[in-house]
């Protein structure tokens, strides 16, 4: 083979091999946002989804990634975001992410105030274009990076956590990312969906 064949092959193989790098990224280029409820338009629970029920629940103020939804109490377990049940004044059906079949239908004895709610178009949940699906954690307090963004969302079967807001600029949407619980090297990430609870 001459020399000139030669690199000719090593070149188209770059190229090649660039262009398969550069294939899932033109994949995702458009982030979907997906404005999801436990409930089908008749107001039943949505077809997929199994409720346990429980009793005496007390909704003190608003959940803090659905807004105008509950974040609630029972027993010694916080559930958050907790969405009204169209069909009954007292009840609330509350989903751990969108990810999930289990739901739980709480009816409420106490209170049921949505004040301070998230602001509306608040991300719950983000599928990135790993596949990795991520949710946020309401349960309060966490960790922060040094530059102040809140741990977020975790990323159940993966040891990776996202840092503060979806980056929205763009058709791709994107947020920092790193490997376990304490800032470390963080990085953004594209994410394929975002999922925005509708209460």
């Amino acid at each position: 083979m001459t020399p000139a064949r030669h690199v000719l092959r090593i070149s188209v193989a770059i190229l090649a091999f660039a262009a398969s790098i550069a294939a899932p990224s033109a994949a995702v280029a458009a982030t979907r946002v997906i404005h999801w409820s436990p409930f089908s338009g008749d107001g039943s629970l949505r077809s997929g989804l199994s409720a346990t029920p429980r009793f005496g629940g007390d909704c003190w103020t608003g959940s803090f990634v659905l807004h105008h939804g509950y974040r609630c109490m029972s027993g010694n377990r916080i559930y958050d975001p907790c969405f009204s049940d169209p069909n009954r004044d007292d009840v609330v059906v509350c989903v751990e992410n969108p990810f999930v079949r289990g739901v739980v239908r709480l009816r409420v004895s106490g209170a049921l105030d949505d004040g301070y709610s998230a602001r509306p178009g608040s991300v719950w949940a983000v599928r990135l274009a790993s596949g990795t699906r991520c949710a946020f954690l309401a349960g309060g307090a966490t960790n922060a990076d040094g530059a102040g963004r809140r741990l977020n969302y975790y990323c159940r079967r993966s040891n990776l956590v996202l840092w503060g807001s979806p980056r929205r600029q763009g058709s791709t949407w994107r947020i920092r990312a790193s490997h376990g619980n304490n800032p470390g090297l963080e990085h953004l990430v594209a994410i394929s969906a975002a999922y925005i609870g509708v209460g």
